[in-house]
C-alpha cells in the first residue's frame, strides 16, 4: 500500500498460494488491506467462517449452488457473462438479497469475461434484473509478469479504458476499478486505478520474471525438515525405485520425510541444504520420502532446508521454479496441506 499508494485487494486463492489462506488473510486484515479475492466460493466461505469481514471477491462461480452460497453470504461475485444472470435472479427469489458483482472484462487473457464492447449490454442487463449491485469492474494482464514492454500490455490497457468509457456513456460508474496484478501494481503506475490486486508478492515471491528480486519485498517462506535416517551403504548399492542411481563408493545416505506427496517434485537434479551446503537428492523421490547423498556423517535430526537460507547458501522459489520447469506460484501452491505451517 505504501509502495503503490493505492488500496490493496489481497488475493488469497489456492490456500494463499500454499501459504495458508486463513492465517495470511488475518495478517493482511490487520495491516489494513481493502478487501480480499479468492477463486472459488468455498474459499470465500472459509474466510468468512474464520472471522474475515471485509469484502471478498470470488473470481469463479458457475453452478446455482455456488451462486446461492455467494449471494446469501454477501460474497462479491465476478460477473463473467450474461449466462450468469438467470442464476443470480433465482438466488434473489430465494433469499431476497441483491447480488454484489464486479464486471469482468476480457482484454486479452482469453479466459473469463466479455469483450469491452459487450460491457454496456452486460451491465444494462444486470441492472435490469433489479437484483444486482454493480460495485466494480476489472481485467487481468496476460504478459506483464514476463515482459513489461510487451505490446499486448498497451493493447489490454486501451481495451480496459474503452470498457470504462462505454460504461460512463450509460451513466454507470463502478466504485472499484482494478486491472493490476502484483507485477503491474509495482511497475505500471497508470494501471493502478483505485485498487490493485496483490497475490504472490504479498507473500514475498518475486512477481517479475525479467528482473532480480526487488529490494522492497521480503521473502516470507522457509520449508524445512530433518534427517530421519542416516546409513553408510557400500559402493555399487542402488538407491530408490528403479535403481537409477548407484553409489560410486561407500557413502552416507540420509533420508528426509518429504516426497512428492508433500509437493517436492520428482525431478532428477533436486538439491537440499544441510550443514550450509547444497546436497544432492539421489534416486527417485518417493511419495513420502527422498534420499540425499551426504558428504560425511550427519546425525539423525539434523536440519534440512528445502526452501530458504542456511549459512551462506540458499534455495529460493525462483530456483525451484526453474528446476521444476514451472511457475513460482505453482511451486508454493503445490506444497500440500500435510506440511505444517508455522507463522512467526
Amino acid at each position: 500500500m505504501e509502495i503503490t499508494g493505492t488500496p490493496v485487494m489481497a488475493v488469497v486463492k489456492a490456500n494463499a498460494y500454499g501459504y495458508g489462506a486463513v492465517d495470511v488473510a488475518r495478517i493482511a486484515d490487520e495491516v489494513g488491506v481493502d478487501s480480499f479475492a479468492v477463486a472459488r466460493v468455498q474459499e470465500g466461505l472459509t474466510l468468512l467462517e474464520n472471522g474475515i469481514k471485509k469484502d471478498i471477491l470470488v473470481f469463479h462461480a458457475f453452478s446455482q449452488e455456488e451462486i446461492d452460497a455467494a449471494v446469501s453470504n454477501r460474497l462479491v461475485l465476478s460477473l463473467n457473462g450474461i449466462e450468469m444472470l438467470p442464476k443470480i435472479e433465482c438466488s434473489f427469489r430465494k433469499f431476497q438479497i441483491p447480488a454484489r458483482i464486479h464486471l469482468k472484462v476480457d482484454t486479452g487473457m482469453g479466459r473469463f469475461g466479455v469483450f469491452p464492447e459487450e460491457i454496456p449490454s452486460l451491465a444494462e442487463a444486470a441492472m435490469a434484473t433489479g437484483c444486482i449491485q454493480i460495485e466494480g469492474i476489472y481485467s487481468h494482464y496476460a504478459n506483464i509478469d514476463d515482459d513489461p514492454d510487451s505490446p499486448l500490455n498497451v493493447i489490454q490497457k486501451e481495451r480496459f479504458e474503452k470498457s470504462l468509457d462505454l460504461l460512463r456513456s450509460i451513466n454507470i460508474y463502478p466504485a472499484k476499478i482494478h486491472c493490476s496484478n502484483s507485477a503491474a501494481a509495482f511497475n505500471t503506475p497508470s494501471s493502478r486505478y483505485n485498487l490493485v490486486r496483490i497475490g504472490c508478492a504479498l507473500l514475498g515471491v518475486n512477481p517479475f520474471y525479467y528482473e532480480p528480486f526487488p529490494s522492497y519485498l521480503q521473502r516470507a517462506l522457509v520449508w524445512k525438515t530433518r534427517l530421519v535416517s542416516v546409513r553408510k551403504l557400500p559402493a555399487g548399492y542402488g538407491i530408490g525405485y528403479g535403481q537409477h542411481f548407484h553409489l560410486a563408493e561407500d557413502s552416507w545416505i540420509g533420508v528426509i520425510p518429504v516426497g512428492y506427496g508433500d509437493g517436492f517434485r520428482r525431478m532428477h537434479d533436486n538439491v537440499v541444504l544441510i550443514g550450509g551446503k547444497k546436497i544432492p537428492v539421489v534416486g527417485s523421490v518417493c511419495t513420502d520420502a527422498c534420499m540425499v547423498l551426504l558428504p560425511d556423517y550427519f546425525p539423525i535430526g539434523e536440519e534440512v532446508i528445502l526452501l530458504g537460507k542456511q549459512g551462506s547458501e540458499s534455495i529460493e522459489v525462483e530456483d525451484l521454479a526453474e528446476r521444476w520447469h514451472t511457475t513460482r506460484a505453482d511451486v508454493t501452491t503445490g506444497i500440500t496441506d500435510r506440511v505444517a505451517r508455522i507463522y512467526l
